[in-house]
């Protein structure tokens, strides 16, 4: 294939996937202006409702309830943290029966600045924010923190600083403490409780929000079971402790909110939509006097929305209602309103949530939420003007509060679904050209044997496109924000998306007007068939998985399906492997048959078979007597062509075979290589159905196994430089030894292993910067040695850079996995040395497709899944002291997807061993051939990435108002156009290898 159309192939599908993503996730819609209390007045008024209930809503917010406000926001504080004999001054007053606990539900992503959005807006913010997490920009949406602004209240921050990147200059005081730095679990906090005490003597703030990190930043490193747990969660206690007894000296009435902005997952990560991700405690504690009765232990905390706080914190501070707010106000922790407040308060509320409804919902009229509010609202006006005993009155006021949070509730979820605005444009356009892409992968020619393209066909498809794309972007029934704007950056997709398309279309137009599609499609069925039940495996298992994304059960199980097939495929390994040794036997016995009955010829024949054919006879005597039977070289033909590793002496037939027959060993190492799969896949439970099981992971990290662990991964750190050595000059051996040491070194270093000798500190960040100075050395030997050897240097540098990425993926990998990077590394020597040489017949694509294979099942064995909350965040910081986006970034990709480069580098080394073995004397025809190996490889790796990606984006396309629409299929999509990242990388840096070669 021609390395300028797999060139444009590869930017394509990036461009693609780029353009589908920014279409499926676009902003969602939102009233622009600001919410006030004129407004409320003259809606009040609008709507004929009587004036005393104006004058209620009034004096409600005129007449604040707590002069003082503490929101203290604790990051990834989950709901079986919050009290207990970890926090036992936060448990003492959940127990008394004036206090307000509640359970909050958070809606994914679990992630912080979705989150702080939700606190402060009441609206559920879009699976974008996942994406602009890491660089927050200004909140320009109505929010809780804009209106006390506008309002004169005085703010004071201190904490995660993506609070300033929202909110710039609305806060008096500040100081902010970066978020992305997850390996300091100490002194981000303390950079936040030294300003306390100088806040609480001096206490000019109406309300001061502290945001601390540490907790989540302990589960990122060691997870929630780990004993850094406990004093941390001790630590938040005494600092609720402190503010609250300070606020109970001074004589103003005050409140302190303790919360969680989103849970923490089992594995310590978050982000998903498990139950301990999307539970987290809210805790209203209030000052003054305090009923000592306690609350009966068997009623549990009631659950509400998080989104409920926005509305809340409004009334509670004396500010509107955000408008784009969808929370129903906790009427519960409005001690000091009776009933008829809190129904106005739920009236002004509805009020809010319905006008969202009728901008959001065309026919809003027809909604259960709005209709059950029309009526709650005449009932409401009824009993207000009613005169009642106060008995009655109360039990009715009370329904009216139910059938108000019922309505608010009703009209939320009804918006909710209907929130966020998709490109269609946008989605069909990407769509159309994933398609082309993979239609151009599977019918192209790859040997060139046609012409492929034109540029006359070129024009006229770019000019009936160029016409198309206008009238679209013209016409008033649709518009894509993305590919009919006229910025800079619009205009330059719109002209690659146009190009990329016109040369697709060609390509495709070509094919199919060339018939070269059904010859292709025809070959490559033959060739499939011809390479055995491990080719067809292969090819038709990974069109089986792609088939298997259609099921939201499978995206969440993907692990699954991978162990499954990689399971098979080593089992039909074997499966060949024993054809092979009974065929070589069949063989042998017919061998000896012929010797036998050759001793009675007098005229012994010679057959010189050339690339399994028999080319020629001769007969060595001259004796016209002798006649050969032709059924008789028939059956010898056959025998030579079944058994290819023979000579033929002057009276035996022997038989010549490319290959090496497999023995018993090499079936051992096989099935040794399979065990290990099944070890691995057992080291980290992954997915959604079994993620909470116990693991051998989960059992070797616990405090009492520390020294076992320990002696496990020195073992395993040992076996790898013993798999490796054999290929090393001293000095190498020297650097890789050190290199390995240090990574010990830098795992011991917060106490996960034995410490043998002192870190230099808590994150070992010396010890992890010596790894990667290691790491470095050692290229830079390999390439100043191997080049020296020029016959070699290709193979060798491959091997080279695939061991040096071995001490990358070790000091990366958790603790734990250290060993299962062991595992790999015994894996590959295996297969290098017993599976390579034995199925050498397979072609390229088979390999390619194998390795991705491997590549795909190490992923889920180093405990990722499709879930946002498995991601190692820990990882992008190792050997950092401070927050570096473009190297934690792509420390974060290389721990993630290690297992995929992994074992691509693995078949670059292979392939590579291939042709410096070949016994091909002329050199350019093994460049030749190992170019062409390459191509193909490229070939396979983009039909990887193109056949998934144009299957599933029309899925979640059709999907996108499904119910799992946010918690699996979207996370999915992000991770396979990680992947496609990944793999692209890989695919440019084997175009370059073909290029040098």
């Amino acid at each position: 294939m021609n390395i300028f159309i797999i060139t444009i192939i590869i930017f394509s599908t990036l461009l693609a996937y780029s353009v589908f993503l920014r279409s499926f996730i676009s902003p969602k819609k939102i009233l622009n202006d600001i919410s006030s209390h004129e407004n409320v007045f003259q809606k009040l008024h609008t709507n004929d409702i009587l004036h005393p209930i104006s004058n209620v809503y009034e004096q409600m917010f005129s007449e604040m309830l707590y002069e003082k406000v503490v929101i203290v926001l604790i990051d990834a504080l989950r709901v079986d943290f919050a009290g207990g004999n970890q926090m036992p001054f936060l448990q003492s007053r959940k127990e008394l029966a004036g206090m307000n606990s509640f359970v909050a539900i958070v809606k994914p992503p679990t992630v912080t600045l979705p989150r702080i959005k939700a606190l402060t807006t009441g609206s559920i913010p879009g699976f974008v924010d996942v994406v602009m997490n890491f660089g927050s920009s200004s909140l320009t949406e109505d929010n809780v923190m804009t209106q006390m602004k506008h309002h004169g209240k005085r703010m004071v921050f201190y904490g995660d600083d993506t609070w300033l990147n929202l909110f710039p200059d609305h806060f008096v005081r500040y100081e902010g403490t970066t978020s992305f730095f997850v390996t300091d679990y100490t002194e981000v906090d303390n950079n936040v409780t030294r300003h306390l005490e100088k806040e609480l003597s001096e206490l000019d703030f109406e309300v001061m929000v502290l945001h601390y990190l540490g907790l989540d930043h302990i589960g990122h490193i060691a997870g929630p079971f780990s004993p850094l747990i406990g004093p941390k969660l001790k630590e938040m206690d005494d600092i609720i402790r402190n503010i609250y007894q300070e606020l109970s000296k001074k004589d103003v009435p005050s409140l302190v909110i303790v919360c969680g902005d989103h849970g923490m997952s089992d594995q310590g990560g978050h982000g998903g939509a498990t139950e301990s991700e999307i539970k987290v405690p809210v805790i209203f504690l209030r000052t003054g006097v305090l009923s000592p009765q306690k609350k009966k232990r068997d009623i549990p905390d009631r659950e509400i929305e998080q989104i409920d706080l926005a509305p809340t914190l409004s009334l509670l501070l004396g500010t509107p209602i955000p408008k784009n707010n969808l929370g129903t106000v906790v009427t519960d922790v409005f001690t000091g309103y009776n009933i008829q407040q809190k129904l106005v308060a739920l009236m002004v509320n509805g009020l809010q949530v319905s006008e969202v409804l009728q901008h959001n919902v065309a026919d809003y009229e027809l909604d259960k939420g709005y209709l059950l509010y029309t009526r709650t609202h005449k009932s409401f006006l009824t009993w207000i003007n009613s005169n009642m005993s106060i008995a009655v009155s109360l039990e009715q006021g009370l329904s009216l509060r139910k059938q108000f949070e019922d309505s608010i509730r009703l009209m939320s979820s009804k918006v909710s679904s209907s929130i966020t605005q998709y490109d269609l444009y946008g989605l069909v356009v990407s769509i159309v050209m994933l398609w082309l892409i993979l239609f151009t992968l599977v019918s192209m020619d790859r040997h060139n044997r046609q012409e492929w393209f034109s540029w006359q066909a070129f024009l006229i498809v770019l000019l009936i496109g160029t016409f198309g794309h206008m009238t679209v972007c013209t016409s008033d029934w649709i518009h894509s924000d993305l590919l009919c704007d006229s910025t800079v950056a619009s205009r330059g997709i719109q002209l690659s998306m146009l190009g990329i398309f016109a040369v697709m279309m060609t390509c495709v137009i070509y094919s199919i007007v060339g018939g070269s599609v059904l010859i292709t499609l025809f070959s490559t069925f033959k060739a499939i068939c011809r390479g055995g039940s491990i080719s067809i495996l292969l090819k038709t298992g990974t069109v089986i998985h792609t088939l298997s994304l259609l099921s939201s059960s499978f995206v969440e199980e993907e692990h699954q399906t991978w162990y499954f097939f990689i399971v098979t495929i080593h089992i039909l390994i074997i499966k060949n492997m024993f054809e092979q040794i009974f065929q070589s036997k069949h063989d042998k016995n017919l061998n000896t048959s012929q010797k036998e009955s050759s001793q009675y010829e007098t005229e012994p024949v010679k057959y010189d078979l050339k690339r399994d054919s028999l080319k020629e006879y001769q007969l060595l005597n001259n004796d016209n007597n002798v006649e050969r039977d032709f059924r008789e070289i028939q059956l010898l033909h056959s025998k030579i062509y079944h058994n290819k590793n023979s000579c033929i002496n002057e009276k035996q037939v022997c038989i010549s075979r490319k290959d090496p027959i497999p023995s018993r060993r090499n079936i051992a190492m096989v099935i040794v290589v399979l065990c290990l799969c099944r070890l691995m896949r057992s080291w980290n439970q992954t997915g959604n159905k079994w993620l909470n099981n116990p693991d051998i992971g989960d059992w070797l990290i616990r405090p009492e196994n520390v020294y076992l662990l320990s002696v496990i991964v020195a073992v395993s750190i040992l076996v790898v430089f013993l798999c490796k050595m054999m290929w090393m000059s001293i000095v190498q051996q020297f650097i890789y030894s050190i290199g390995l040491v240090c990574v010990y070194l830098h795992k011991s270093a917060n106490g996960s292993l034995v410490q043998i000798l002192s870190p230099s500190d808590k994150n070992g960040c010396l010890e992890a910067q010596i790894v990667y100075i290691s790491l470095l050395l050692y290229i830079l030997v390999s390439v100043w040695k191997k080049f020296q050897q020029d016959k070699e240097k290709y193979y060798k540098i491959s091997s080279e850079v695939h061991t040096a990425f071995i001490l990358l993926l070790l000091v990366l990998s958790r603790p734990h996995n250290i060993i299962l990077v062991a595992m790999m590394v015994v894996q590959d020597l295996l297969i290098e040395l017993y599976i390579w040489p034995t199925l050498n017949k397979n072609s390229i694509s088979d390999w390619t497709l194998y390795f991705l294979w491997m590549g795909q099942g190490t992923f889920f064995y180093q405990g990722n899944s499709n879930s946002i909350s498995t991601v190692d965040v820990s990882a992008g910081y190792i050997g950092l002291h401070d927050y570096q986006p473009i190297i934690v970034g792509c420390l974060l990709t290389v721990s993630s997807y290690g297992g995929i480069i992994f074992w691509m580098l693995s078949l670059l080394k292979l392939m590579y061993l291939k042709s410096h073995h070949s016994k091909d004397k002329d050199n350019k025809s093994t460049i030749r051939r190992l170019k062409n190996s390459l191509m193909e490889c490229v070939h396979v790796v983009c039909l990887f990435r193109a056949l998934p990606l144009s299957v599933y984006t029309v899925l979640v396309t059709f999907m996108r108002y499904h119910l799992f629409v946010w918690t699996v299929f979207s996370p999915k999509l992000l991770y396979e156009g990680m992947l496609t990242v990944v793999l692209s990388v890989i695919s440019f840096i084997l175009l370059l290898c073909n290029i040098i070669l």
